[in-house]
Parts: structure tokens; sequence; C-alpha cells
């Protein structure tokens, strides 16, 4: 999947998807090594990033991703700071930013770790 497409697909979350997809994010990263590797991911997609020079597609990336799901739980008329929304919210802005660097191939293995917990995106 690339960054469009997971923006849009973003985009047409309902609010009970985001609440699943939290549960699932949550469920993902019980174990202190799922956070481990998680943390691993990160750095490994900052690090391909700043290699080659993807910053700032990241960044906006990111905010976009974020924005989409707190413009989604807005339209439902979700009162926001909502725990599941900050959560899928804040997943979706560190998926986007490796989605823009997966063709790296150390990158595209930190984005499935990532990805892990998104298999309710519709």
């Amino acid at each position: 999947m690339d960054v469009v497409t997971f923006g849009r697909a973003l985009g047409e979350l309902t609010v009970d998807d985001i609440r699943s997809i939290a549960r699932d994010l949550l469920a993902a990263s019980v174990s202190p090594a799922d956070q481990v590797a998680v943390t691993r991911s990160v750095l490994v997609i900052e690090q391909a990033l700043r290699r080659t020079n993807r910053r700032p597609n990241a960044a906006t990336a990111a905010l976009t991703a974020a924005t989409v799901v707190q413009q989604v739980a807005q339209r439902a008329h979700l009162s926001l700071p909502d725990k599941d929304v900050t959560r899928v919210a804040r997943a979706a802005a560190q998926l986007a930013r490796g989605l823009v660097v997966e063709d790296d191939p150390l990158a595209a293995r930190a984005v499935r770790c990532l990805g892990t917990g998104w298999h309710r995106l519709p």
C-alpha cells in the first residue's frame, strides 16, 4: 500500500473502525518485546528518511494521516480528545512516515511491523 492509498482508506473509516483499530493496535503492543520492535521500526524509518532526504515528505504525510483520522471523528460529532482517536491518529502518522520510504528494504520491514493492527482498514 502506498501513502496515498493509505490516506484514502483512512478517510473511509467510521468511528467503529477507529475503535476497533485502536483495540487491535493496543493488543499488538502489549509485551515489552512488541514495544521494542515498534521503537526499532520507528528508528529504522527515521534513518531511511534522513538517508533519502524525505523527512519533509514524511512530515506532510504524517500530518495528513493524523488529520484525516481526526476529521472522521469530528464528522461523527465525537468529542475530542478521545483516547482511541488519539491512538489511531498517532499510529497512522507513524505508518504514513514509513510508507514514504517503503521502497527501502529495511524500512519496508519496519512498515510491516508498524502495520500490525491495521487489518481492519478498508
